[in-house]
């Protein structure tokens, strides 16, 4: 049999959750581009054979939750990543919870039957006092609700390892036919962060292309490629 995969969607009030990034057989990365800042995402080897499946839980951000203004977004969430940083206690450590004492709204004891894959490590944390409030109950409200999509999916003791804050974009920096922005000479928006991929791979290959084009444009003659 091969992995095992899948994506869930629920509802939160008027909020959309759904699972993001699926990786069978694998684990929880750091991905951190600052040093006051915990960033969790999950990927996994070839043969997807590790112990562990993981996969994010988003939470639909709506323009009201944060500060108006270009940036406003930004720094909702850099606000959650180094909160993410506090607590798991300052040393690049992620903070983490069972299901379980998630949805009691407690502090975890321990781990149990899963053990978090996330390196250098996690700290056990109550997650409602890192999360901003809805942010905390739309994960509780798609837990709920993918456990009765999939049995097992809120399992008391599967782990939930925060902060995973950068998904997919949903808007597009558009850019001409040679990947450079159509509005800033010398900008190649890349990956899916621009709008231009879906997952780790797509991104790679998009990231790939672009440094050809920029290598073709600029590398001495006879030297490109």
């Amino acid at each position: 049999l091969g992995a095992a995969e899948y994506r869930l969607t629920g509802q939160s009030g008027e909020r959309g959750v759904y699972t993001f990034c699926m990786c069978p057989g694998g684990r929880v990365i750091a991905s951190a581009s600052s040093r006051d800042e915990v960033v969790v995402n999950g990927m996994s080897d070839f043969a997807r054979d590790a112990k562990n499946a993981n996969a994010a839980i988003v939470v639909q951000v709506q323009p009201g939750d944060f500060t108006e203004g270009p940036l406003g977004g930004v720094q909702f969430q850099r606000e959650l990543e180094q909160a993410a940083f506090r607590a798991g206690g300052e040393n690049a450590c992620a903070p983490a919870s069972t299901v379980g004492a998630f949805l009691r709204k407690e502090l975890p004891r321990g781990f149990g039957a899963v053990t978090p894959s996330y390196r250098p490590g996690v700290t056990p944390a109550d997650l409602w006092q890192v999360l901003p409030p809805f942010v905390a109950a739309g994960v509780r409200d798609g837990l709920l609700a993918f456990g009765r999509q999939m049995k097992g999916f809120d399992n008391e003791d599967a782990v939930l390892t925060g902060v995973e804050t950068r998904t997919s974009a949903p808007l597009r920096i558009l850019r001409g036919e040679g990947m450079e922005s159509v509005s800033c000479a010398g900008l190649y928006p890349v990956g899916e962060g621009a709008g231009y991929a879906g997952g780790i791979v797509s991104a790679a290959i998009d990231g790939m292309k672009a440094a050809e084009r920029i290598v073709s444009q600029h590398a001495p003659p006879g030297r490109a490629g």
